[in-house]
């Protein structure tokens, strides 16, 4: 039997989302989030079952290849819309492992909503301080250093010049077993 993954449902999730808001207003800082879930299905890491369990609902969509389990967990607790149509989603899971999708084939938003643009949630296997991906613009006081966190060097670049595009664009959220790293996509790549 399912069992409730927050303590505190409202309270939790609160918490969650104030952090995830705070990694999208200082990007490239990784964050710990303060409430996990007790039992995550095994093939997600406890921060982006956190992440889920806070941003999805029923009038949202979600593209992932997830485990049949896992996609009822996430049913169950949320009741989001599971979609095999990651351009047309709302919200794009990446796990550990899995591809990347070209950044290009997601939904970008309109000139006159870029609000409706996806959100590309990734899995990595952990964040240093220092690295060779630099990012600068709102929320940094001055440029700030990451690792590329596992990705590959093409991924970087295409989010680089995906830029050109802004306002237009795809918000990423990077997650390790505990934290979340944030990539909106106000953030310019000056070094990759």
């Amino acid at each position: 039997m399912l069992q409730p993954q927050f303590d505190n449902p409202v309270h939790d999730a609160q918490q969650v989302f104030r952090t995830l808001l705070a990694a999208m207003a200082e990007p490239l800082l990784p964050r710990a989030l303060p409430v996990l879930p007790p039992e995550p299905p095994a093939d997600l890491h406890p921060a982006t079952a956190a992440a889920l369990l806070t941003l999805l609902d029923g009038d949202v969509s979600l593209a992932a290849d997830l485990a049949p389990a896992t996609a009822e967990w996430l049913r169950f607790h949320t009741g989001v819309r599971l979609t095999d149509r990651p351009e047309e989603a709302d919200f794009v899971l990446v796990r550990r492992g899995c591809a990347l999708p070209s950044l290009a084939s997601l939904r970008q938003g309109e000139p006159a909503y870029p609000d409706r643009s996806a959100t590309l949630l990734v899995e990595v296997a952990g964040f240093a301080a220092r690295g060779p991906i630099e990012g600068s613009g709102p929320g940094l006081a001055r440029p700030r250093r990451s690792s590329d966190c596992g990705l590959p060097r093409e991924f970087w670049l295409a989010r680089q010049q995906a830029e050109a595009r802004f306002p237009l664009g795809v918000d990423l959220l990077l997650f390790s077993a505990g934290e979340v790293m944030a990539l909106p996509r106000s953030t310019r790549l000056t070094e990759v």
